[in-house]
């Protein structure tokens, strides 16, 4: 990567964010195992299975939303434009596989084993934490990232972890199609 104020990062293959999504998501599932001599009880829904997906799938558009109406923000800018080259290249089904896989994993780890051992709040620093990049002009991924980990967690408190990654696969997908097809632009 070229050094400057405008260099680009480089492109991000989705294998490798899908690697890492499945280290993530192997740790979740040990966890979940270790904690409660099973995997399942810790990925359930409060209530209907149903409403938790529905509700949390609208959660996560209507997150999805709002970050849109807010992307002509230059912190926001920076980020997208960086998002933007990270999936240069990326196919349709790259897109929906890190969406999918991405939501699935990180609320597992975050929500379903860290949050009720941690809290609400440090488990929502450790998402943050996830999203770090080594490039000080997306410090606003991190930051955006703890907002949503604090929304997403309450999301898990309240309707179960179904909630929490529908929310989080929605916003995912609508962000990267986004991303993908103004790169392609």
């Amino acid at each position: 990567m070229s050094e400057g104020p405008d260099a680009l990062p480089p492109r991000v293959p989705a294998r490798l964010i899908l690697n890492q999504e499945g280290v993530i998501a192997i740790i979740a599932m040990v966890g979940l195992w270790l904690r409660d001599g099973e995997v399942l009880a810790g990925l359930a829904a409060n209530g209907g299975l149903f409403w938790s997906v529905a509700g949390g799938a609208l959660f996560g558009g209507a997150c999805y939303a709002g970050l849109w109406l807010l992307r002509g923000l230059a912190p926001l800018a920076d980020l997208e434009r960086w998002q933007r080259r990270m999936v240069e290249g990326w196919t349709p089904a790259d897109v929906a596989a890190v969406a999918v896989f991405s939501g699935l994993a990180e609320e597992a780890l975050v929500r379903a084993l860290l949050q009720p051992l941690l809290g609400l709040v440090p488990a929502a620093a450790i998402f943050a934490v996830l999203h770090l990049v080594p490039d000080r002009r997306v410090w606003l991924w991190p930051v955006l990232a703890l907002l949503l980990g604090l929304l997403l967690g309450w999301v898990f408190e309240r309707f179960g972890y179904p909630a929490a990654a529908a929310a989080h696969i929605v916003l995912n997908s609508a962000s990267l199609w986004r991303l993908r097809a103004t790169a392609a632009a």
